[in-house]
């Protein structure tokens, strides 16, 4: 009985360990955090356009999920409030459209409003980060 106690310990703390690896503190104040397996957020600390919910998730998509510069990043929900963190400013993105149950749509031109379906390059939507 107690073997299998420290078991369970274990796992639970590795799951917890993993959880925290996947979320990342950008540069210019943002924060992404996992929603579930395949849905990421980008949650901004103050107000921001588009551009910069595109330059988070881009950098998160290569940095830290290994995504090719050529990988697809698609917008899987809208800026609103976050539901990773307290705060109003959050858009969420992913790598697996159909996983994450959105069809991919065409741009409407305006990076300010990002609509779900929405798509670019993770090395274009890198292209958006502030360089100095």
């Amino acid at each position: 009985m107690q073997k299998r106690i420290r078991t369970t310990l274990f796992v639970s703390i590795g799951a917890a360990v993993i959880a925290t690896a996947a979320s990342a503190t950008m540069p210019d104040g943002w924060e992404v955090n996992p929603v579930n397996s395949v849905v990421y957020e980008a949650v901004s600390e103050g107000a921001h356009g588009g551009a910069a919910f595109w330059c988070a998730a881009g950098t998160y998509a290569e940095v830290h999920l290994k995504a090719k510069p050529g990988d697809e990043i698609y917008v899987a929900r809208g800026a609103g409030p976050s539901v990773t963190t307290n705060r109003r400013s959050a858009a969420q993105f992913t790598l697996d459209p159909e996983a994450a149950g959105i069809t991919p749509a065409e741009s409407s031109g305006d990076l300010n409003e990002p609509n779900v379906g929405e798509h670019m390059s993770a090395g274009q939507a890198r292209t958006f980060c502030s360089t100095g």
